[in-house]
């Protein structure tokens, strides 16, 4: 009975011991936790090399007519014949007569204005006469001015100058009866018609000169310094809203800035403005190109890439993300002109596409716009 309670003793501790064995074997191991690999963002880029370029500034100015004149009736008269294809925008030569005025009034002025001349010369004549008369009968030294008729030659004197004044003013009067051109003239306006009663000092005719037309270019301080530059060698173009091109040249710069705005004005100048059949016409919006010359270290970027506040995202050799300042200098359509503030010459990888979430020092998965535009090309 001793021996079976031993044995049945034994059996379960081997038991329990088997079981436990069992227990640690089938125990399942720890799996090792692996680090998740940090994702990069996807970021389209570009690769740009700064070469030299030659830039240009464009800017809005406005035309404005070369002498600007308005030719009027220097009397009052009728008017007595009137060039029928004198027409606004029609151009004419200095001395072309563009109309005439009646002259029988002004005529009979001029021949009044010669009698009285002939009169004052004739009053003068014997007031000298009369002077001589009496000099001799009076003494020198005890007759008074008067009886020595010196008054009396003087007004005679004074009344042949209004005389003759009269004269040249009646024949100005009729020669200004022929209404010329005083310049090589485009016509802005014509007021006047066949047979109408004219008053003096009337408009008749509005004129510009034809040979010239001016050009008010208003540059901000933030363009002055590149335009002040490039005055020195002027190469300018002014284009209007339908394409047509005219090259300009500097007329003058205003001594002052405007006291509203601060802008310095340049004038420019455009010669033979109405030869062509487009012709570049007074009071339109035009635009003013100023090449500002040949310039080192420009990179050219998408538009897209120059964000708001003057910088772009560049990538250095570990795909981090950098912030570089440039300086614009100019634009054209897409594309912007640009050079870095540091390292001007050197190569960059520039991110085509910025987001407001870039911060620096990021790491991204870099895609080359122009791989991927030759990949697609060549599908």
């Amino acid at each position: 009975m001793k021996v079976k309670s031993i044995f049945a003793v034994a059996l379960g501790v081997s038991a329990i011991f088997a079981a436990l064995v069992m227990v640690d074997y089938l125990e399942p191991q720890p799996t090792p936790i692996k680090e998740k690999a940090e994702l990069k963002a996807p970021v389209s880029i570009i690769e740009v090399t700064p070469q030299a370029h030659k830039s240009s500034l464009t800017l809005l100015a406005t035309t404005a007519a070369r002498w600007p004149i308005q030719l009027k009736a220097s009397s009052t008269a009728q008017l007595a014949w009137l060039d029928s294809r004198l027409e606004p925008g029609m151009t004419v030569a200095k001395g072309d007569v563009l109309a005439k005025l009646e002259t029988s009034a002004l005529a009979s002025n001029l021949a009044q204005a010669k009698s009285q001349v002939t009169q004052a010369e004739l009053n003068l004549k014997q007031a000298k006469h009369e002077q001589t008369v009496a000099l001799k009968m009076l003494s020198a030294k005890t007759s008074s001015p008067f009886a020595r008729r010196e008054p009396q030659v003087a007004a005679a004197k004074a009344e042949l100058d209004r005389a003759q004044q009269a004269l040249q003013s009646a024949n100005k009067l009729l020669s200004e009866a022929n209404i010329v051109a005083p310049f090589d003239a485009i016509i802005l306006r014509r007021v006047i018609s066949p047979g109408e009663w004219l008053e003096s000092g009337q408009v008749l005719f509005e004129l510009a000169a034809s040979d010239s037309v001016d050009v008010a270019l208003p540059v901000s301080d933030l363009h002055w310094q590149k335009v002040q530059g490039a005055l020195s060698k002027p190469e300018i173009s002014v284009s209007n809203r339908a394409g047509q091109h005219w090259p300009a040249k500097v007329r003058y710069v205003a001594p002052q800035a405007d006291a509203n705005t601060r802008q310095r004005q340049v004038v420019l100048a455009v010669s033979e403005p109405y030869a062509e059949k487009e012709k570049l016409l007074p009071n339109q919006q035009v635009k003013v190109e100023v090449s500002l010359g040949n310039q080192q270290n420009i990179a050219t970027l998408p538009l897209s890439a120059l964000t708001r506040d003057g910088f772009v995202w560049t990538l250095d050799n570990q795909d981090r993300l950098q912030k570089e300042w440039v300086t614009l200098v100019g634009q054209q359509q897409d594309q912007v002109f640009v050079r870095f503030d540091k390292q001007s010459k050197q190569s960059r990888r520039v991110v085509v596409y910025p987001l407001i979430s870039m911060l620096v020092g990021k790491q991204m998965a870099p895609h080359s716009m122009t791989e991927m535009t030759a990949k697609l090309r060549s599908e």
